[in-house]
């Protein structure tokens, strides 16, 4: 169903977690859109002394004064809004009961999740009532999964119109990157490890690489997650294990599911990181390999996992904006079919991935479910299968590179 306005909505959009970091930059992102086309939004939280001084900044914003944890007040937000737009995790805790209002109002939802079990959750409770209402749940809408969900689509794409024929084959290599890790971002990890240490369910959707799957248990390719150290002759590049696969490649495959397997049910993603091949890169590679490793380790055990949320960013903490601003990340796509090869990049050259490039992938993810014309239907999807070229048009005016190397 197209993004046509809903009679009886008082917003175009609402903002929940806007007290937070990451939601306090986005309050910004929309104000600054605001001017240019001007739109009905309002921000929801459960601080009201916080959210009028967000308010303040911002000219006077509506707020409305609600608990994420309250079925009634995410249900009364829902009804008055075409857009809900959350920054407020870990999601398996503050997220629920939006996604639940949500696709029972008719209401589509973006967010930041990176939670794996959270995403399966919300597909096996909401995904067939958000299709009866046209609700369309997007979750991973920031680095968490755009580089690679939108990246592969827009890289077959191109395959398509050179080759006329899809890749069989597309791996995702994340390379030169500056920025910080979110608070956010290890929290949330952190919540799933301790849950996984006594959920035996959830570890093995966590080593299924097809859990976001509408069928996670139907026979599919095989496509392991890297996990050691290896050469890419396509790019001269070494390859190693990439923090942030494990969720990016699962959502990626949920959306060629959800697209009906146009590029062939043999198709395979895999998503790694890449350094130079050179000395140095190799380094690296090692570095960052044996740095997960220990990473992966610690957040098996609990004495260890405290030691990390002791350490870590807490959330709500963010970076300062001269690191934001002069951060930056680029992906490589490298598509492959027979003997036809391409590379295609996705990149933001002025934004760290985690803050600044993660607000404008969010922002215009929520205004482009706000006020596209979208074809989509209604369910738990994903970034390329709700918004598709008309989210790429936007990020590319945002600032972000989507193009053939």
């Amino acid at each position: 169903m197209p993004s046509a306005r809903v009679p009886g909505r008082d917003f175009d959009l609402v903002l929940l977690g806007a007290t937070g970091f990451t939601g306090g930059l986005l309050a910004g992102y929309f104000a600054a859109r605001a001017k240019a086309r001007p739109m009905s939004w309002a921000l929801v939280g459960r601080n009201q002394d916080k959210l009028e001084q967000v308010s303040r900044e911002h000219g006077g914003v509506p707020v409305i004064r609600a608990d994420a944890l309250d079925p009634a007040a995410m249900a009364d937000v829902a009804r008055r809004a075409r857009v809900v737009c959350t920054t407020a995790g870990p999601y398996a805790k503050y997220g629920k009961e939006v996604v639940a209002a949500c696709a029972a109002a008719g209401t589509h939802y973006c967010d930041l999740t990176g939670e794996v079990s959270f995403m399966r959750a919300m597909i096996d409770a909401h995904h067939e009532r958000a299709k009866q209402t046209g609700a369309r749940i997007v979750h991973t809408c920031g680095f968490d999964s755009i580089p690679s969900d939108l990246g592969t689509w827009a890289a077959q794409q191109e395959f398509i119109r050179r080759f006329g024929r899809p890749a069989s084959h597309v791996t995702a290599l994340f390379g030169e990157t500056r920025g910080g890790v979110s608070g956010g971002t290890i929290a949330s990890a952190l919540g799933i490890a301790s849950a996984a240490e006594h959920d035996r369910e959830l570890r093995r959707l966590l080593a299924n690489p097809y859990g976001l799957d509408p069928d996670p248990n139907a026979s599919r390719p095989p496509a392991p997650d890297v996990h050691s150290i290896s050469w890419n002759a396509d790019l001269g590049m070494f390859v190693a294990p990439f923090v942030m696969a494990a969720t990016n490649s699962r959502v990626v495959r949920r959306a060629h599911a959800l697209a009906g397997f146009p590029w062939g049910e043999d198709f395979v993603y895999t998503e790694a990181m890449s350094a130079p091949g050179t000395a140095g890169g190799l380094l690296r590679a090692v570095a960052t390999t044996a740095g997960l490793g220990a990473f992966a380790f610690a957040l098996k055990r609990p004495m260890l996992r405290a030691q990390v949320a002791k350490r870590a960013p807490q959330p709500g903490e963010g970076p300062s904006a001269h690191t934001r601003e002069h951060g930056h990340w680029k992906a490589r796509f490298v598509a492959v079919h027979g003997d036809d090869k391409l590379v295609y990049v996705a990149a933001d050259p002025h934004g760290d991935p985690g803050y600044a490039s993660t607000t404008k992938m969010l922002g215009e993810s929520a205004l482009c479910l706000a006020f596209d014309e979208l074809s989509s239907p209604g369910g738990v999807t994903t970034p390329s299968v709700a918004m598709g070229g008309a989210l790429l048009e936007r990020l590319i005016a945002a600032g972000l590179q989507f193009h053939p190397a």
